[in-house]
């Protein structure tokens, strides 16, 4: 993945709920790690319950890098992490929301997924407008209606993660390299 990331919108309003509007938690139940299966098969298994609460159809029509804009408190109640892996598997690159969860951010930045927080955003962006999020320059580029908010850089430390593809990948590769022998 890289600090530049570019994809359609898809608009979602109100509280959105990790075990409930995101990925229903009776599917974080139902998941259990199988060691014969990849991480992605896991994600991807998540990924077909991806926000089918409020919209059933929403994981058959994203695309690979497309991005959820979202309202006040995206991502908040438990800790699961499930909710963080069910976007990725559905193909989100990046959830952009007026305000998320502490806990929602952390398990997103293990899995890769991209949060940010930008006052405004659902003011300035509809379901379909064309975004580009820079990490590095803190600027999200609505290129469909010329607009653009800021928001604060993500550090180089974990601009290295998300382009690894989350922190559990990013220590895996560092520790068959040898990097802590």
């Amino acid at each position: 993945m890289s600090s530049v990331l570019r994809g359609r919108s898809w608009r979602f309003e109100g509280l959105m709920d990790t075990d409930w509007e995101i990925c229903p938690v009776e599917h974080m139940h139902a998941f259990r790690e199988d060691p014969n299966k990849t991480y992605e098969q896991h994600l991807a298994e998540l990924g077909i319950y991806c926000m089918t609460t409020i919209d059933p159809d929403f994981p058959k029509k994203v695309r690979p890098g497309d991005v959820i804009v979202a309202d006040e408190g995206f991502g908040y109640g438990h800790d699961h992490d499930h909710a963080c892996m069910s976007i990725r598997g559905a193909g989100i690159a990046a959830v952009i929301c007026e305000s998320s969860n502490s806990n929602f951010m952390r398990n997103a930045i293990h899995h890769g997924l991209v949060v940010v927080e930008a006052k405004g955003i659902m003011h300035n962006a509809v379901t379909g407008d064309e975004l580009e999020v820079d990490l590095k320059k803190g600027t999200i580029s609505n290129l469909t209606n010329g607009k653009t908010l800021t928001f604060v850089p993500y550090p180089d430390f974990l601009v290295k993660i998300i382009e690894a593809g989350g922190l559990y990948k990013q220590l895996t590769a560092e520790i068959k390299s040898g990097v802590y022998a």
